[in-house]
């Protein structure tokens, strides 16, 4: 109410929704809460399994966002792509800049480019609270786990053509399905590094 004084809110008890142990989606979220605040940080931080003090779980994030959509008066957190394409509510959250942001393809590339640039090859772990009035504040890349080297030459071909169609036409497919493409000088980077596991 405070924070939205000219919206009419209902009047239900509030249904929390959270992910259970091991989850990547845990590990951003209590990022960008360890940086927002200092008990948060010292009482619960930066981790996969959170010991969530209230709420029911829900194990995949496509049950998150189903139990969200069809349990009013619920809040949970979960992949821009589940909610924008569940047609759920998000909620504008308050950025580095002090601005309100939705999520969206450009606020999460917002972030990246704020982490990322000018040298685009830093590979950043986190891009929670990223500098920038057009950053969404809780954001992340999606991770790919390698072997530095593979085990055979049939299989590094093999590996090597896959990654380099992830990074460039399968970038509209990530985007299709509501995922933010990779800038193109990070992508140059990534593409660089991906040739040294060959």
């Amino acid at each position: 109410m405070k924070l939205n004084p000219e919206i009419a809110l209902p009047n239900l008890p509030i249904q929390v929704v959270n992910r259970p142990a091991g989850k990547g989606s845990n590990y951003v979220f209590t990022d960008f809460l360890s940086k927002m605040s200092s008990k948060f940080h010292a009482q619960v931080g930066v981790t996969l399994s959170p010991k969530w003090s209230v709420g029911m779980p829900a194990d995949r994030s496509s049950d998150m966002a189903e139990k969200v959509k069809h349990n009013p008066g619920s809040i949970g957190y979960v992949e821009y792509q589940y909610a924008g394409n569940g047609g759920i509510s998000q909620i504008a959250v308050p950025n580095a800049a002090g601005k309100f942001v939705e999520a969206s393809p450009e606020s999460i590339a917002a972030a990246c480019k704020a982490v990322e640039q000018p040298r685009w090859g830093r590979f950043s772990v986190s891009l929670t609270n990223a500098a920038g009035a057009d950053s969404f504040p809780i954001a992340s890349f999606s991770w790919i786990y390698l072997r530095s080297k593979s085990t055979g030459p049939a299989r590094a071909a093999a590996l090597g053509n896959f990654l380099d169609w992830i990074y460039t036409e399968g970038q509209r497919f990530a985007a299709q399905e509501g995922y933010s493409e990779l800038p193109p000088p990070l992508l140059t980077e990534v593409r660089n590094r991906v040739k040294d596991l060959r």
